[in-house]
C-alpha cells in the first residue's frame, strides 16, 4: 500500500510553499490546508488529481494558481482586465478537483467566481469544498456548459467576463466556444505548456503573455481578447 503525507495544516503548508519560493499569509495557508486535506479525504471516492500526495498535488497544481493570481494581479494580464471596483465575473471551464479556481481564491478575489463541471461526483466534490472552506462569491454550476453559462450570464449581466481553463479543451478550440458563450466585454485566459501563437485566433487576439517554472517544468499563461473588426 503507497504512503502517503499527514494531513496537512497550515503550518506544514505554509513551510512546503517556503521551499517552493513562496511565502503565504496565515489565511493563505489555512485555505490551502483546509483544500488539500479534503483532496485527501475524497481521493478514494472520487478520481480527482492522480496518485500524488498533498505535498505533491501543492508542488505541481496549486502552484499553479499563485502564478495566475500574481499575472491577473501584478503582472502582464492586470491591464486587459477592469479596474479594481468594476463588476468582473470569472468562469471557469472544466473546474474538476478545483484547480486552478479554488486556490486561486486565496490569492486573487475579484467578484462572483463559478467553478464549471459536468461531472456530478466532482460537482458533489466542489460543492463540499465551497461550502466547509467558506468560499463566499464562489458557485458550482453542473451541467453542459452551452446550457450553464447563458443562464450565468444572465444573472451577471454588465460584468466584464473572465474565461479560463486549465485543461477543458485545447486552446484554440476553447477560444471558439467562449467566442460563442460570452459576448463582450470578456477575455479568455488559457493555461498550457506550450506557448500560444498570437495573431487572430477565432477572432481573438493575444493581449498578454507570461511563463514560469512549476514542477519542473515551464507553463504558460496567455490572455486573449476579442479582436474588434475594422470598418
Amino acid at each position: 500500500m503507497a504512503l502517503h503525507a499527514p494531513a496537512p495544516d497550515a503550518d506544514a503548508v505554509s513551510e512546503k510553499a517556503l521551499a517552493l519560493g513562496r511565502r503565504l499569509a496565515p489565511s493563505q495557508a489555512a485555505l490551502l490546508a483546509g483544500y488539500l486535506g479534503l483532496v485527501e479525504r475524497f481521493r478514494s471516492k472520487v478520481n480527482l488529481v492522480g496518485p500524488a500526495d498533498w505535498p505533491g498535488v501543492l508542488e505541481t497544481l496549486v502552484a499553479d494558481s499563485w502564478h495566475l493570481a500574481d499575472f491577473l494581479a501584478d503582472g502582464p494580464g492586470a491591464s486587459v482586465l477592469p479596474p479594481a471596483g468594476e463588476p468582473m465575473v470569472c468562469l471557469d471551464f472544466g473546474a474538476g478537483a478545483g484547480l486552478p479556481g479554488v486556490p486561486l481564491r486565496a490569492f486573487f478575489e475579484r467578484g462572483p467566481y463559478y467553478l464549471l463541471e459536468a461531472r456530478q461526483k466532482r460537482c458533489v466534490f466542489l460543492a463540499e469544498v465551497v461550502a466547509r472552506l467558506g468560499l463566499s462569491g464562489m458557485h458550482v454550476a453542473e451541467g453542459d456548459v452551452r446550457r450553464t453559462v447563458p443562464d450565468i450570464l444572465a444573472r451577471e449581466r454588465g460584468a466584464f467576463v473572465l474565461c479560463l481553463s486549465r485543461a477543458f479543451a485545447p486552446w484554440r478550440q476553447f477560444l471558439a466556444l467562449c467566442g460563442e458563450l460570452a459576448p463582450p466585454p470578456m477575455a479568455v485566459l488559457t493555461m498550457t505548456g506550450e506557448a500560444c501563437a498570437g495573431g487572430d485566433v477565432a477572432g481573438f487576439g493575444l493581449s498578454a503573455a507570461g511563463s514560469y517554472a512549476c514542477g519542473g517544468k515551464t507553463r504558460y499563461l496567455s490572455l486573449f481578447s476579442p479582436v474588434t473588426a475594422s470598418i
